[in-house]
């Protein structure tokens, strides 16, 4: 692989092996994690993603960005279909940020409605990574806690047939970015930035929901 969509990749690798070695998302797969810290998960995921695909909307029509912002991801009803199942009535009420979500979720409000360079980046880390690694992820949260696809429907992206063709078409238009060289090397720098800010939720959610003493059964 060559390119801009190469060059991602690489500045990005060391970021990338510890978001996926993050000691909260590698208890979760091993159902150390309680249930209760599956669904906090999912809270913050859905915070992440309302602030997201709100930028998505306001980029749509954004000759550098517009392309990017494809529907066929959007993750937000999938999101309050997962928490309404792991919670039933009144699940709004479970949808409140940490600190580390609270911070993530300003930086994609103040940056990523105006900015390309700033919503390619984080759209990237977000939903390549979810056709990625958040697959393997999905599958083993699902059997793990017993949920089926229900409760883990953030994990489908039923409007993709292929995740591998699109990522390959994604990455073609990552290397297609018409971009001045600065605003490049932003990108690469807030798509750093972006795993920082999850792997710090991953952290405080580590902390908040303690390893139990034996998997889910």
């Amino acid at each position: 692989m060559t390119g801009f969509a190469a060059r991602l990749r690489k500045a990005t690798m060391s970021e990338h092996r510890d978001a996926e070695t993050r000691s909260f998302i590698a208890r979760l797969m091993g159902g150390t994690v309680p249930a209760a810290g599956f669904a906090a998960l999912t809270a913050q995921y859905l915070i992440i993603y309302r602030e997201l695909e709100a930028a998505a909307l306001a980029m749509r029509d954004n000759p550098v960005a517009g392309e990017f912002a494809d529907p066929a991801l959007s993750r937000v009803a999938a999101l309050e279909s997962d928490l309404a199942h792991l919670h039933g009535p009144g699940w709004e009420a479970h949808a409140v940020p940490v600190e580390a979500t609270r911070r993530y979720a300003e930086r994609l409000r103040e940056h990523c409605h105006t900015s390309p360079a700033h919503f390619v980046a984080h759209h990237y880390v977000r939903y390549l990574g979810d056709l990625s690694g958040g697959q393997l992820v999905g599958r083993r949260v699902a059997a793990t806690y017993h949920l089926g696809t229900r409760g883990t429907a953030f994990y489908h992206f039923e409007q993709i047939a292929d995740p591998k063709a699109y990522k390959t078409v994604y990455r073609a238009r990552l290397d297609a970015l018409d971009l001045p060289a600065a605003e490049l090397d932003t990108l690469v720098a807030e798509t750093q930035l972006a795993f920082t800010l999850n792997a710090a939720v991953f952290q405080e959610l580590g902390t908040a929901y303690p390893e139990e003493l034996a998997p889910a059964a």
